[in-house]
């Protein structure tokens, strides 16, 4: 019985392995995460902006796999051994014969020890109810997000809808190190997004760096200080840390390269995140649509691998994406279409919904949504 280790257990890795449990041949397929359970990481600015539960985003992995022949190990992977076929965790080692790798990425804090252990992130279910908790103690009046990509605009428009709901008004800054937010996305998201900002009171600061983070002062370039600030670090991801030592072409991110078949090596695939896969000479977008199909189409070139069949070529479908925004004014491109306002947000949420696992969460998250859209 052939051995295959499955390296994540978000979108990719759970599709991946699904997909596997399914095939006709016998596997021994073991699935490696050091969470236990899954987070829906589209959910979770509006954890903040919309009073959607933390829980109602998060599955335990063992309770998605259950009835599956997949044995679920809940420890971080720390390095592999390809040349021995070998994974190695803090307390064990396993062997394979393939492997997937779908391990996503993790926040870049950029070597910077003091954000890192200052800075508050959207990284999970459980950084986020940080967030909140800090929220309540009342102990900030200014609000820094770091990042101006589609992660931060959103974080900033929850954190107003948070305090609009207290009749709060503190200072909420966006701070983007490039000339403007939202990296090569079209002019006209762009505008719209930055005329939405401002009329939600949000600074935007381009050009501009986190300097330095002393308790809760936060020092920007240029000499701009503010007290009693939170610091929400959203400015980019890398790689996880395994990745980093893997003897493998890699982009910049630290995101393994891989062929058309989502292959880096003959008996070794990656999925989702972890993956740079070209589009037409550039890296695919992150995107969960795109993961979970990754993660399906490795699973599927691993067993015709073994079944010495030709592999097929991963051809992503490009839908369209939103930039989801808490006062509903949001925009993307769907289907070629320009869209802007409340359709994008329904539009945003439909998919969450269909995507989100387990039948109670999709219960709890409509019933979140409905109150904070309609309200």
């Amino acid at each position: 019985m052939r051995k295959v280790v499955v390296v994540g257990a978000g979108f990719s890795g759970l599709s991946a392995a699904l997909r596997l449990s399914c095939s006709a041949r016998e596997l021994d397929i073991t699935v490696f995460d050091k969470k236990g359970s899954l987070d829906f990481l589209p959910l979770l600015p509006d954890v903040i902006g919309r009073g959607i539960s933390a829980d109602c985003i998060s599955s335990p992995v063992s309770a998605l796999l259950r009835g599956k022949k997949i044995k679920f190990i809940a420890e971080e992977v720390v390095s592999l051994d390809r040349g021995l076929r070998t994974l190695f965790t803090p307390s064990s080692s396993h062997p394979y014969d393939y492997l997937i790798i779908s391990s996503g990425t993790q926040v870049n804090f950029f070597g910077n020890r003091k954000i890192r252990d200052s800075a508050f992130t959207l990284s999970g279910a459980g950084s986020v109810k940080e967030i909140l908790s800090a929220l309540a103690s009342g102990n900030f009046r200014n609000f820094i997000v770091c990042g101006g990509g589609y992660t931060g605009i959103e974080a900033a428009t929850c954190l107003r809808a948070y305090f609009l709901k207290r009749h709060i008004n503190p200072k909420i800054i966006i701070v983007e190190r490039s000339a403007g937010i939202l990296g090569p996305l079209p002019g006209w998201i762009k505008e719209h997004t930055l005329r939405n900002l401002r009329r939600m009171g949000i600074d935007v600061l381009t050009g501009s760096t986190v300097e330095d983070v002393n308790g809760l002062k936060v020092v920007l370039s240029g000499g701009l200080v503010f007290d009693s600030a939170m610091l929400i670090w959203v400015p980019g991801v890398k790689g996880a840390d395994f990745v980093e030592n893997l003897e493998t072409k890699k982009n910049p991110q630290g995101r393994v390269v891989v062929d058309k078949f989502l292959r880096f090596a003959p008996d070794s695939f990656c999925a989702g995140d972890a993956s740079c896969f070209d589009c037409s000479g550039t890296p695919l977008r992150m995107s969960m649509q795109f993961s979970i199909y990754q993660g399906a189409r490795a699973a599927d070139n691993l067993v015709r691998s073994i079944k010495g069949l030709p592999l097929k070529g991963f051809r992503p479908v490009d839908l369209g994406y939103i930039i989801p925004m808490a006062n509903n004014n949001s925009c993307g491109p769907v289907l070629g279409l320009k869209l802007k306002g409340l359709l994008p947000t329904l539009l945003h949420f439909a998919m969450c919904l269909y995507r989100l696992p387990r039948l109670k969460n999709k219960f709890h998250l409509a019933s979140g949504l409905l109150r904070s859209i309609f309200r």
